[in-house]
């Protein structure tokens, strides 16, 4: 039972995302595809140069303001992280939900 639930709340958050992005086509898909991967790729740059200044400070509370500033954009890399895997998804059930309709339509 438990899967059940889990697979229905992935299923979704999927419809969701075709939703909130207003995915119609496979086409549409890809661009979000594209345009969350420059996302995520910002998002490391920008983290990985908090890390970077983190390790040159040596005041303590400006290490802490930077903790948080990196857990801020760790937590907005998993939400692009999340809508990436989504996207691949819906890619790939495109691909079987057309041969499934070949398949009835033969």
């Amino acid at each position: 039972m438990r899967e059940e639930v889990k697979k229905m709340d992935r299923y979704s958050e999927k419809i969701r995302l075709l939703c909130k992005y207003k995915l119609e086509t496979p086409e549409n898909v890809d661009e979000l595809k594209s345009k969350k991967l420059r996302e995520k790729q910002d998002i490391l740059n920008t983290r990985n140069g908090l890390y970077y200044k983190r390790g040159k400070v040596d005041n303590e509370t400006e290490k802490n303001e930077i903790t948080k500033q990196i857990i801020a954009v760790t937590e907005e890399l998993i939400k692009t992280r999340k809508e990436l895997k989504f996207c691949n998804e819906i890619y790939e059930n495109v691909s079987k939900m057309k041969e499934q309709i070949k398949k009835i339509y033969k």
